[in-house]
């Protein structure tokens, strides 16, 4: 995080660019390990993600071995939501496992890609709207990101709901059902970090007044 100056405001609001970016690196990572998952015929996204994540990781090293300006503000949020960026990066890990191992078995069945494809979306929008709320520090924009939580969990339950449906029951591999779980679990993990990384904004902001 070299080169922040113009005063106190000036290294907050560099410091604030920086993590935006990190969070937008992780989106970038997101979006390209979904894409394989929910579209096994188009393994595109597998090097976008890979290019992202090591990015990201290469990032997030040198943030945390240089000094963080802003004071005790700019530690309390560049701490935090470096936290936030590095777990989000660790799901994403995940995910790219996952869609390795995917290319070797054959694709979910049809009736299941809609809703898991419906939940990564929302995640991958979550994350994408908490970088933009993070740079614009505008309360509403975080208290979108919030708000819109509470979809991905309902995602996540018409996914469990198809899953436990007799009829899928009986025709699904449990190999499929068990990783649909996986995904579904991380896509939530995502969408929370993406609301930590935003939640306390407004305080912050103040602070750094």
């Amino acid at each position: 995080m070299s080169g922040m100056s113009g005063g106190p405001r000036g290294e907050h609001r560099a410091l604030i660019g920086e993590l935006a970016a990190l969070v937008r690196l992780a989106h970038t990572a997101l979006r390209g390990a979904s894409a394989v998952l929910t579209d096994p015929e188009d393994p595109g996204g597998i090097p976008t993600a890979e290019k992202a994540l090591a990015e990201l990781r290469e990032r997030i090293e040198e943030d945390a071995a240089a000094a963080v300006p802003g004071g005790p503000t700019g530690l309390v949020l560049g701490v935090h939501v470096g936290c936030e960026v590095e777990a989000l990066g660790q799901l994403v890990q995940r995910l790219l496992e996952a869609a390795w191992a995917r290319q070797e078995r054959e694709p979910f069945d049809e009736r299941l890609r809609p809703p898991l494809r419906g939940l990564a979306g929302a995640a991958v929008e979550l994350v994408a709207r908490a970088a933009d709320a993070l740079e614009s520090g505008a309360p509403e924009d975080t208290a979108d990101v919030l708000a819109q939580l509470p979809e991905v969990g309902r995602r996540q339950r018409g996914l469990y709901e198809l899953l436990l449906a007799p009829e899928t029951d009986r025709g699904t591999d449990p190999v499929d059902t068990a990783d649909l779980v996986l995904l579904s679990c991380c896509y939530q993990q995502c969408a929370d970090r993406a609301a930590a990384v935003v939640r306390h904004t407004g305080l912050l902001a103040r602070a750094a007044r």
